[in-house]
């Protein structure tokens, strides 16, 4: 065995469709693509002979295909809508009102008015210890 062999690479074409049916896979993989610099190429990319190394930089982003990019896109939103809809239920439960029995627009009011009821019954408190701490005429 005086020839070296070279090793194959993986079955990127496998590889890359199991990162592409994450939507949320793809796009931690592009924004680490997207922050690589040339130094990091250089110090951690390991071609096999005659491989490139991968898209880096912000010009990563350009060359997924649209596809792919509404699919990332709707996997932030879901995400985002997600974190959204468990603050309003952390509100709901806060203030001991069942989600479905009033709307957001309803439960910002009761909030409002809740706060109001609060701010007036400190203000008459504060009255009440400044009229009995006031000076002794």
């Amino acid at each position: 065995m005086d020839e070296h062999l070279q090793m194959q690479p993986p079955d990127y074409h496998r590889c890359l469709d199991t990162v592409f049916a994450s939507p949320t896979a793809c796009r931690e993989l592009l924004e680490r693509l997207a922050k690589t610099q040339e130094y990091d190429l250089q110090s951690k990319w390991s071609p096999w002979l005659g491989q490139e190394p991968p898209p880096y930089g912000p010009e990563a982003k350009r060359r997924v295909p649209a596809e792919v990019q509404l699919l990332m896109v709707e996997a932030q939103l879901a995400a985002e809508r997600a974190s959204h809809e468990r603050l309003w239920r952390e509100l709901y439960d806060l203030l001991g009102v069942p989600p479905m029995q009033e709307s957001n627009a309803e439960l910002v009011i009761h909030i409002r008015m809740l706060l109001d009821r609060v701010n007036k019954r400190i203000a008459e408190l504060e009255e009440a210890v400044a009229a009995k701490d006031g000076p002794d005429d």
